[in-house]
């Protein structure tokens, strides 16, 4: 007999396996001036978060939960930006007490077919391609020792206006005008201010950036702010050596000395296959010059230089100049820099998660603004459902604090090894219902698979409720 759930459910666990009734906490702080209103968006929450990758219909379940679905989004009232800063004072809370937070940021194109019934899109195509879409410019935290995600700390939704001589970027501002900004690197310091403003104040950010945040103003604005930054540079700037000397960034990195070697996995992605890399590590400090467009008062910025060349590879090997202001006194500090960039790639998996789990570019709603509504909505829902990749990755915890009794027990009775086993067994077993093979040469599984056997566990919980309502 399937056991019926304890009434006192376990409560406030930041890793809950359980999308729809974590994400409730996420957006119970939010206020649009009508109680009405906020309690609607916890149960859209709930309804959306707990069968992501659905239509609107079928995750609402009937015709009366779908048109309030609709009626919320276009409701004048409710704007985007208070969902995300509900989500945003959840996250400050449980970052509470935590010294050092990594903030990543990143851009992604939303696109959808081009379509006189959309309203509020942007040109993101080419001279070949004639698209419709948006840039999301999302900032988010992770944790530093667990690399999980620990929410969504900003999102900016950018429209580039292409009718005119020279491209115009603007927010979208939620329901609001939208602003022009000076220029779409603006974003990144956009970003990471709202970041730092976001947080709790003994906790220090280190922002992780890519090669596109290259930019002297962001290195001085960053240092002002006493905040750390790991950024992959993609410009042989000027600088000035130890030593006095002046000399180009790319040039005086190749000759540092090597402090070590280290061999890292690289993930299969876009075409390419995994493997095993093996990396050379060099170290240095050296002062950035101002470029020439800035006021001439403006000092150099010091930094340190991580230079990372894969050895014994001929086609495409990794050659990353990282800056940061992190120590890189000896081969721990470069490898701890290493490892800080290397989490960059967390915000790639949570915009896959975003696109392919909760199938954003697919939803059917003509106006931007009610979209932009949804899309925040989305996000939240998104890093939890990264989650279960996570707790199958190893995260040493019992299978209680992410499963119901229920769920357990359908998974034992399919898998009776698994009693008495840990978190990790469990996610597993979840795995290998959604496809995974579970051999010994096969990487951890993905989010995918995993979300495609939990699923499955949902639907058995179903059959119970309908078979024997009063187990559940």
């Amino acid at each position: 007999m399937v056991p019926s759930a304890p009434k006192e459910r376990r409560k406030g666990k930041p890793w809950d396996r359980d999308v729809s009734a974590h994400i409730k906490n996420e957006f119970k702080s939010a206020d649009f001036g009508d109680k009405r209103l906020n309690e609607r968006l916890q149960k859209i929450g709930i309804a959306l978060g707990s069968t992501p990758s659905e239509s609107i219909p079928k995750a609402c379940e009937d015709w009366a939960s779908t048109k309030a679905t609709y009626r919320f989004c276009d409701n004048e009232n409710v704007n985007p930006k208070e969902i995300l800063s509900s989500h945003r004072k959840e996250q400050k809370s449980r970052l509470k007490g935590e010294e050092k937070v990594l903030v990543v940021s990143d851009t992604t194109f939303l696109t959808f077919p081009r379509h006189p019934s959309k309203e509020g899109l942007g040109d993101v195509g080419d001279s070949k391609t004639d698209v419709n879409g948006v840039l999301v410019h999302s900032t988010i935290g992770v944790h530093p020792e667990t690399k999980r995600m620990t929410g969504v700390m900003d999102q900016q939704i950018l429209i580039r206006d292409q009718q005119s001589d020279k491209t115009k970027t603007y927010d979208t501002n939620g329901k609001g005008e939208p602003i022009q900004l000076k220029s779409e690197g603006e974003k990144w310091i956009r970003g990471d201010k709202r970041a730092i403003r976001m947080l709790p104040e003994e906790t220090r950010p280190i922002f992780i950036h890519d090669r596109e945040a290259d930019d002297f103003s962001l290195y001085t604005g960053l240092k002002d702010e006493d905040s750390g930054f790991v950024i992959r540079a993609s410009q042989n700037r000027c600088i000035r050596t130890p030593s006095g000397r002046k000399s180009h960034l790319f040039d005086w990195s190749k000759k540092l000395p090597e402090v070590g070697r280290t061999e890292i996995h690289v993930q299969q992605r876009r075409g390419r296959k995994s493997r095993k890399a093996t990396l050379s590590i060099q170290a240095g400090t050296c002062e950035l010059l101002p470029p020439k467009n800035v006021p001439l008062e403006v000092s150099p910025c010091q930094v340190n230089v991580v230079r990372v060349e894969e050895i014994e590879r001929e086609e495409n090997p990794i050659s990353w100049v990282l800056l940061t202001t992190e120590p890189v006194k000896d081969f721990e500090g470069a490898l701890k820099v290493i490892e800080f960039y290397r989490c960059r790639w967390k915000i790639e998996e949570w915009h896959k998660a975003l696109k392919t789990g909760c199938r954003i570019e697919e939803r059917q709603l003509e106006k931007w603004e009610r979209m932009e509504v949804l899309l925040s909505i989305y996000s939240i829902i998104a890093w939890k459902v990264l989650e279960l990749r996570e707790i199958a990755r190893g995260e040493e915890i019992p299978p209680e604090e992410f499963l119901t009794d229920v769920e357990i027990a359908l998974l034992e009775k399919k898998f009776p090894e698994l009693k008495g086993k840990g978190g990790k067994e469990y996610a597993i077993a979840i795995a290998k219902i959604g496809g995974y093979l579970d051999r010994s040469s096969d990487p951890p599984p993905e989010w995918i698979v995993m979300w495609r056997g939990f699923k499955e566990v949902q639907t058995w919980v179903e059959g119970i409720k309908i078979l024997s309502p009063k187990t559940i």
